[in-house]
């Protein structure tokens, strides 16, 4: 970028989020964030990101307290998110962050899809009723689509049962540790990053009580494998 352009750019963050190891890294969310802050005035200074299912409770992962934590320390006030479901995929918890970004700390987000959308104060600190409406719809539609995607998973399985084609997990086959740390990343950054206990984790991420307590094992490093039951 043109120096003298840079110069009169605006400093601002991104945040972005994958679902898994296997959906690869963030990187297509930040180099699209990096051309839509510059369309807007803005240079992007850092980019966040956390790999967890878009179930996980926004507040608890730790490249969004990273983000939140420096925005604060270098006073910068504007982030950018490719969309709402990168924040979140629950109707509930996705307008409790806006609405505590914008509202307590004073932020002005931008959404790049879909219409590249602004979400800010208005003149008494709140975010106006259009904006929270239309925040409502986009964060409706985030829980929807994660609905919708468990619903055709379980479709498909019960296809392939009919069909013969289904072998789920192999009971008694051996995950090393560092697959097994990389299939439940979630679970990883929980773990690592807040108190909460196993059944919170488990019900955060969506999985069994026993796959929390058998990624703390491996965390630990006292086991070199470990069996599903």
């Amino acid at each position: 970028m043109n120096t003298e352009i840079r110069a009169n750019l605006k400093n601002a963050i991104g945040y972005g989020r994958t679902s898994t190891s296997r959906q690869g890294n963030s990187e297509r969310q930040h180099e699209n964030l990096i051309k839509f802050a510059s369309s807007r005035g803005y240079e992007l200074d850092r980019f966040f990101s956390d790999t967890i299912t878009g179930k996980s409770k926004t507040t608890t992962r730790s490249g969004y307290k990273q983000m939140l934590k420096y925005a604060i320390k270098n006073r910068i006030t504007t982030i950018f998110f490719s969309e709402i479901s990168r924040v979140g995929r629950r109707v509930s918890d996705v307008i409790t962050t806006i609405e505590t970004l914008v509202e307590e700390h004073g932020f002005t987000l931008y959404v790049q899809h879909p219409n590249e959308l602004v979400f800010k104060a208005d003149e008494n600190g709140n975010i106006d009723i259009l904006q929270k409406s239309m925040l409502m719809m986009l964060s409706l539609g985030a829980e929807m689509e994660l609905h919708y995607q468990s619903v055709r998973r379980l479709e498909g399985i019960e296809i392939a049962k009919r069909e013969n084609r289904y072998k789920g997990r192999i009971k008694g086959s051996i995950y090393s540790v560092e697959q097994l740390l990389a299939r439940h990343s979630d679970i990883v950054s929980l773990v690592k990053h807040s108190t909460l206990a196993d059944t919170k984790i488990a019900q955060t991420v969506g999985k069994g009580l026993s796959t929390v307590k058998r990624v703390k094992l491996a965390l630990r490093g006292k086991s070199t494998s470990t069996h599903i039951n």
